[in-house]
């Protein structure tokens, strides 16, 4: 499938890395195809690309990566739009925010994660229940951030 991004031109995209959200993402509820695109320069990072909206994007990774362990809970019937009835059967990946001016203070949202039935091809963010996670998580600890010459103030 071919995609036209505003930040790769247009890309084609493997049938098995596009997913239909039939609920669309919150705040985003018209768009409902997606497909991941690898991030070129960090292998760790995807794009989770429009199919109906060069310009929207999302960068996300898999919550393992920085937070061993993370473990959601989620009712089947908030499963049942992508014909899933068990989350440990799903891929998991979390939206991140990076901050253009220090991407060391990224922070990725805990609490909606976004699950994938990989199988059919079907996603959706939920939100979850309780206050668990939360939505701005630092990805860099703050010690990750000194040893770069970041304090946690911002200042060097």
């Amino acid at each position: 499938m071919r995609i036209a991004t505003t930040r790769f031109g247009t890309v084609e995209v493997a049938a098995d890395r596009v997913f239909h959200f039939p609920e669309g993402i919150p705040g985003f509820s018209g768009v409902r195809q997606f497909c991941l695109i690898d991030h070129p320069s960090a292998p760790a990072f995807q794009w989770l690309q429009a199919a109906e909206m060069p310009g929207l994007a999302f960068v996300v990774t898999n919550p393992h990566l920085f937070k061993p362990d993370y473990a959601i809970q989620v009712h089947r019937d908030e499963l049942a739009p992508i014909e899933l009835d068990d989350v440990a059967r799903a891929m998991v990946l979390v939206i991140l925010v990076v901050p253009r001016d220090d991407p060391r203070k990224m922070t990725a949202n805990l609490q909606g994660p976004l699950v994938f039935n990989v199988e059919k091809r079907l996603a959706k963010q939920v939100v979850l229940a309780g206050n668990q996670y939360p939505i701005k998580y630092p990805v860099f600890s703050e010690r990750t951030r000194e040893s770069s010459g970041t304090s946690a103030t911002g200042s060097a």
